[in-house]
């Protein structure tokens, strides 16, 4: 370059020469041999790199000197620069959502002080993770359907070939939250639109580590890519199990799929594939009414249940199963071979047994504390278990009708034979066919012997599915499903172990005495179990073998040889996190076992706020769709919370329930429950059961059983038909459930509230009520004052006790408020309330003197919500309007249908006069008046509200109702 730099400078020289004289020519001629400087040249390409990656760039520049470079940023996401007085320049490409381009600028000066600059594009690209998901939309093929795969806030979509099967890649920024759950759905075309099929996956993470390097998944590597009617049904069931709330978690979805049903399972999934492909030539067949797909369908329980009831029995039912099972794009063929134990599967309210196989052809069934023996084969899919003597016998007793006679009859029930059918592979063991036959024989000959035959279907999980055993902490105490032995007075049906670091611990059921143990985790079949001792029992020792790898709750077999005999069963296990526990605020409500809808054979407990406690039992025993008085069963009793422990009782008063011992002296404790929390997923409770029974009344109760269960709290009874009457009656219209709109305590305590009597037939003495923050309280009224407790609960209802008149509980609440006004209920009054006992006393003095506040101008053209008591003395909203004439009474919320209109005339002081009723205002507030009505020549007076909030008077209604109806439960 200087060279380049020189000849440049001669070319000059040469120019200025020519009108010089020879002196100045020898000068210049002189200096000319020292070079002109230039500025150095740059040689910068543009660059590209990807996100979140390193990316380096580099200058060439040409100058025969030394030079000095500095690199900046002009423009785009701000990026820290390294090195950025080199040639050569790097930085971290920024995380985006989109390609972006950032401008650099490179300056170099060379020793002379000469500088050059040149601008840089760099293009950061957005950076992707796919994966190919290849599958089939089948029942019958959907051909050109839409399918569509939904990840959050994601969507991907597709079209099926004329086969059914589809390719679809799902491309997302590699920020995007990874454990996010898939869901894929098939949506039919033409006359395959009622085919919404739909499959809930793992998450994208997991997917694509099944997948394997060429992120490409297929039903060899995960079968639900395979969309089909029993995913669908499988869906449906987990969203229904779920309390149709979205499943969030491969923990949530892996707990789910292990609690649905299979039986249902299968039955809801044939029950689509009818819809789909029988109902084309059998009208009554097809879709219910109000129904326009099969997913809609299967995700409608109480739709469902019917329409399985009413195709159950038709050959196409039949045909469709049989086809369904067959068809290895549906049904995932399973691997039979090689099982030496079933754990069984039938859900959480079922003892699930423990079925062994030895190599030499025998086994064992193992249920709770029954140890049977029998032989084995295995053909074609098929394994049969037979022992001619029984390797099952129950023997039970009955009452039976005799000629007229009341018998106690012994009952000896044998099971011989069962043989298990494996239908399909699932995320964790089989769905099994099982075909029991039953000898069942009355030893006292009432009855002739019979064989009895049950078909079931259920899950079953195996050998294969153990893993290591990985709730081994010590933080936490542990839940376990029990082996059923019974130590000391109690059957360890669950039992919750605390282990400590040093291998010693205790089962807590056992209290302090007797529960001492020792624990490890034992080699067992190449996986890890857990193993303790009972210490103060001879070191007897119980096995626990995980069976479902996730996290939270999870499927857990226990097995206990304790002194020579065999127990086992499989149920849940969780750590029990101790910090989480009831709520006494939120304790009350429904608690149902059934997470799938309603049915008309149902069980469920429901717990009131004033410690009343209703555990129903309900069953169509006429299939007539209907529950008559002598279909259903109240068992009345209480409920409270001590030490994190929730107690239920059933009392009985000559086998009618009684709500409170004591109140009833005939009333006895015929059993009581006691549930400690395991954990709870939104309304969803894991619980520690303890159940003990008093058989009659005077014994002593009995031993106590501990199991671990499942209950749904609900928001309405888990019923498809109403309750009779006469049942309603005695439980309540309304059910537990939390009020809505009530007015907080929090600015009222400690303060009184004033109020005169009710009635107001005469001006009497003022009465208050004070809360305090210690949850005392004090009621002061005619002269006498109450001193008690209260119990606030979370939606604001208060339950008083005084241990004298308010020993079993009075309801209390604040409906509305406004300047310094309550209206408050108080068990199955409505009144006024006051911050101050003067306002108290000039309100009552208005009402009995029947002097209006205020006229009625502010209520003219304006719509009122009016809250009153009807004949039923139920309380209910009318929808009023005044003019300067009459009065308007709409029937519906919008004051669009006129039910009536009355003329009315008014006096100056306010006083009106309607239909021959004297009214008036007798309080004016922003939010309500009251309006007083007098009847029969004043010996009575009727009090309205006049709200200005339609969901202010719902609610208003809505909890006066219930405040009415717990005061006659």
């Amino acid at each position: 370059m200087k060279q380049i730099k020189t000849l440049l400078a001669a070319s000059i020289s040469l120019i200025l020469l020519a009108g010089c004289n020879s002196d100045d020519s020898k000068d210049n001629v002189e200096k000319s041999k020292d070079p002109i400087n230039q500025a150095p040249i740059i040689i910068l390409n543009n660059a590209e790199g990807v996100e979140k990656q390193i990316i380096t760039i580099t200058a060439s520049v040409q100058d025969e000197g030394e030079v000095t470079y500095l690199w900046s940023q002009n423009s785009g996401a701000l990026v820290s620069l390294e090195n950025t007085k080199t040639n050569t320049v790097s930085f971290v490409a920024p995380s985006v959502t989109e390609n972006i381009k950032i401008s650099l600028n490179l300056t170099v000066e060379d020793e002379e002080g000469l500088t050059s600059s040149q601008d840089v594009e760099v293009e950061v690209k957005q950076q992707f993770v796919s994966l190919t998901l290849n599958g089939v939309a089948t029942d019958s093929p959907l051909m050109d359907a839409t399918i569509k795969a939904t990840m959050g806030e994601h969507n991907f979509t597709t079209t099926t070939d004329s086969d059914g099967t589809y390719t679809l890649e799902l491309n997302v920024d590699d920020d995007t939250d990874m454990s996010q759950l898939i869901t894929i759905e098939a949506q039919g075309k033409d006359d395959q639109k009622e085919a919404l099929l739909q499959s809930k996956l793992m998450s994208f993470e997991s997917l694509k580590a099944k997948a394997g390097n060429d992120a490409v998944l297929t039903s060899d590597e995960n079968f639900g890519v395979n969309v089909t009617n029993l995913t669908t049904a499988k869906s449906a069931l987990i969203s229904r199990e779920n309390l149709y709330k979205e499943v969030e978690t491969e923990q949530d979805l892996i707990r789910l799929r292990n609690e649905i049903n299979a039986e249902e399972l299968v039955k809801v999934a044939t029950a689509i594939k009818v819809v789909l492909d029988k109902s084309s030539n059998n009208q009554s067949l097809s879709l219910p009414d109000g129904i326009t797909n099969v997913l809609e369908l299967a995700l409608n329980n109480e739709k469902m249940t019917q329409y399985i009831k009413d195709i159950e029995q038709t050959p196409e039912f039949t045909q469709a199963k049989e086809e369904m099972l067959a068809d290895e794009k549906v049904v995932q063929k399973p691997n039979a071979n090689g099982i030496d134990t079933f754990y069984y599967s039938r859900g959480n309210l079922y003892i699930n047994q423990v079925v062994e196989l030895n190599n030499d052809g025998t086994g064992q069934y193992l249920l709770n504390a029954f140890d049977g023996t029998f032989k084995w084969t295995y053909s074609d899919g098929i394994y049969t278990l037979e022992n001619p003597e029984g390797f099952y016998v129950n023997e039970s007793i009955s009452e039976v009708n005799i000629d007229g006679e009341v018998k106690s009859v012994i009952q000896k029930a044998s099971l011989y034979k069962s043989e298990l059918k494996i239908l399909s592979a699932t995320d964790n063991g089989f769905i099994v066919s099982e075909t029991e036959y039953t000898n069942i024989s009355y030893p006292n000959g009432e009855y002739d012997d019979y064989q009895l035959i049950d078909d079931s279907i259920f899950k079953v999980i195996t050998q294969a599915q153990q893993v290591d055993f990985t709730l081994a902490q010590t933080e936490f105490p542990i839940s376990l499903p029990g082996p059923n032995i019974l130590i000391e007075d109690v059957v360890l049906g669950a039992m919750t172990v605390s282990l400590n670091d040093d291998g010693t611990g205790k089962i807590l059921e056992l209290g302090d005495t007797n529960a001492s143990i020792n624990w490890q985790l034992i080699d067992d079949k190449g996986k890890k179990s857990l193993q303790i001792t009972l210490n103060d029992y001879d070191n007897q020792s119980i096995i626990f073998k995980q069976l479902s790898d996730n996290e939270g709750v999870i499927q857990v077999a226990v097995v206990s040889e304790f002194y020579d005999k065999k127990y086992a069963r499989v149920g849940f296990a969780s750590l029990v996190n101790e910090s989480e526990v009831f709520s006494l605020e939120t304790v009350p409500g429904i608690y149902s076992y059934n997470f799938d809808g309603k049915s008309l054979e149902e069980f469920w407990f429901e717990l009131w706020p004033d410690g009343k406690a209703v555990t129903m039992s309900v069953s169509d025993t006429d299939n007539d769709g209907e529950l008559s008085a002598d279909e259903s069963k109240v068992f009345k009793g209480n409920w409270k919370l001590e030490n994190d422990v929730l107690t239920i009782t059933r009392n009985l008063n000559d086998y009618n329930g009684c709500y409170y011992i004591g109140y009833d002296f005939a009333c006895w404790q015929w059993n009581t429950r006691q549930w400690k929390l395991i954990e709870q997923i939104e309304d969803t409770i894991y619980v520690n059961h303890m159940h003990q029974f008093t058989y009659n009344q005077g014994e002593e109760p009995r031993e106590k059983t501990f199991d671990n269960r499942k209950f749904n709290k609900a928001s309405e009874r888990p019923i498809l038909a109403p309750l009779a009457d006469e049942i309603l009656q005695q439980i309540g219209y309304q059910p537990p459930i939390a009020l809505k709109g009530l007015v907080s305590f929090d600015t009222y305590l400690d303060k009184s509230l004033y109020f005169v009597n009710f009635d107001y037939y005469q001006e009497g003495e003022v009465g208050y009520f004070q809360f305090n923050t210690d949850e005392s309280f004090e009621f002061y009224q005619d002269d006498q004052l109450s001193t008690g407790n209260y119990q606030l609960f979370a939606d604001n209802q208060a339950v008083l006790r005084d241990n004298i008149s308010f020993n079993y509980g009075k309801s209390y609440g604040l409906l509305a408020e406004s300047s310094n006004v309550l209206i408050t209920a108080f068990d199955d009054s409505i009144w006024p309330q006051f911050s101050n006992e003067t306002d108290a006393k000039v309100y009552i003095s208005t009402v009995t003197d029947n002097k209006p506040v205020s006229t009625i101008d502010h209520l003219l053209n304006r719509k009122i919500y009016m809250v009153d008591r009807g004949d039923n003395s139920e309380w209910h909203i009318s929808f009023l309007q005044f003019d300067k004439e009459k009065v308007t009474i709409y029937s519906d919320e919008s004051f669009s249908v006129v039910q009536a209109e009355l003329d009315y005339s008014v006096t100056e002081e306010g006083m009106m006069s309607i239909s021959g009723n004297s009214l008036f205002l007798s309080l004016v507030t922003d939010a309500f008046n009251i309006v007083v009505t007098n009847v029969d020549e004043n010996d009575t007076r009727d009090f309205n509200y006049f709200l200005f909030e339609h969901q202010k008077a719902i609610d208003f209604v809505q909890n006066a109702n219930v405040f009415q109806e717990s005061s006659t439960r």
